[in-house]
């Protein structure tokens, strides 16, 4: 069935469109049509005057916790979370139950993915077990499908290991996404001096590696003023390196959280300070890529207390708000910056097929209204996960629509 968006704020930071117009989607779920598409005509209008219309928002770093750990998450519910929250892609990680290691078994979840009304897609394992003694089969894990490499929440300790996946990586055309913080396991294996301060460290050995191997490196979930230099510094060189920051680390610093579960994460929440730089980073342009590490776990796990809990919030059906209320209302970031760094630099970085309002190209969108304001409830999400630090809070910002591939995802708000 077509489908016309009438009379809205197009923005799509890939061509720099910034007018009021129109979009028109065909029943074959491309775009038709972009500008004044009215007297083409359309099955179904949707008036949207009003609102503002982007390409579908693009996460390159979401845990939907299958297989092994549905009770937390499932592809499905997770791609509904994502549905809710603007998301027509997503990019899962690797620390599932088994681990994705395998070529076999990417192939068996990108098949269970197929059917999602968004674009489910999934990293595979730089060494195998996540284990950080053996580089994986990354060419059969291309050949799979796999969207980068990566073993998530387990770090490469070994240096020459690293350097041996970078390079296997650059082989197969794959980029790696690593975790440059560290984890419980590492801990007991060659504990940091200091609890969860080992990033800056981790990102400039994996930068040098980096730009030794010629290897595209994109830096997960970056936390620390001094990692983001030493990102600028490794940009500045020309490498092929890039990296990402959250919701969470861009609004939320460590004075905030107290001993509340649900806001301990890893890497975790730092100080002002650290928020500022990367506030500061994310607008200068040094980091371009936003994503949520939405990560869920049952109210059960959260409530054993700070120590007990495990790491992790979600944050697919909160991003785009907390973002917009912290942002771009206080004033320390473009709306256009802003969808930037959730559509279009995310899909680059990774050689999605995303993240662009294009004619004769899948048709994914973004609907929302800026300015609506909203209470924070939990439990009227989308995903298993409960686990919000913005419970509660009123913000503002809200889906109105997503379309991904042509189809109506989500409708609400």
């Amino acid at each position: 069935m077509s489908l016309l968006v009438r009379a809205a704020r197009i923005v799509d930071p890939a061509s720099g469109l910034d007018a009021e117009g129109d979009l028109l989607i065909g029943d074959d779920g491309r775009l038709q049509a972009l500008g004044l598409a009215a007297a083409l005509g359309a099955a179904e209008v949707v008036e949207a005057r009003g609102l503002i219309a982007c390409p579908g928002l693009v996460d390159l770093h979401v845990h939907f916790r299958e297989p092994g750990q549905e009770h937390k998450e499932t592809i499905a519910s997770g791609a509904r979370a994502a549905a809710a929250g603007g998301f027509t892609t997503v990019v899962c990680e690797t620390n599932t139950s088994p681990v994705i290691d395998n070529a076999l078994l990417l192939q068996e979840l990108r098949a269970r993915a197929a059917g999602e009304s968004v674009q489910v897609l999934f990293k595979h394992c730089l060494t195998v077990g996540q284990a950080g003694k053996q580089v994986a089969d990354l060419q059969a894990a291309r050949r799979a499908g796999a969207a980068a490499a990566s073993d998530d929440g387990q770090p490469t300790l070994d240096g020459e290991v690293m350097h041996q996946g970078l390079a296997a990586a650059r082989a197969a055309g794959l980029v790696v996404t690593p975790h440059c913080e560290e984890s419980l396991a590492s801990r007991e294996a060659d504990p940091w001096p200091v609890p969860y301060r080992r990033e800056p460290a981790l990102v400039k050995r994996d930068l040098a590696l980096a730009g030794e191997t010629g290897a595209a490196l994109h830096l997960s979930h970056l936390s620390t003023a001094e990692a983001v230099r030493a990102l600028a510094a490794a940009r500045a060189r020309g490498w092929a390196v890039s990296g990402e920051v959250t919701p969470h680390h861009l609004t939320l610093c460590a004075e905030q959280a107290g001993d509340h579960p649900d806001f301990k994460t890893n890497p975790p929440l730092r100080s002002r300070t650290d928020q500022e730089a990367m506030q500061q980073a994310l607008a200068a342009g040094v980091v371009e890529v936003i994503a949520s590490d939405h990560a869920p776990h049952t109210p059960e796990e959260k409530a054993q207390g700070w120590e007990q809990a495990p790491f992790g919030l979600i944050g697919l059906e909160t991003a785009l708000a907390v973002l917009l209320t912290g942002l771009v209302a206080a004033g320390r970031m473009r709306l256009e910056a802003l969808l930037a760094a959730l559509t279009w630099h995310p899909a680059r970085v990774l050689g999605l097929q995303a993240g662009r309002l294009a004619v004769g190209e899948r048709a994914d969108l973004c609907l929302f209204d800026a300015g609506r304001r909203w209470r924070v409830d939990p439990a009227n999400f989308a995903s298993k996960g409960r686990n919000c630090p913005w419970a509660g809070q009123w913000l503002t910002g809200r889906v109105v629509m997503t379309v991904a591939g042509g189809r109506v995802a989500y409708q609400g708000g």
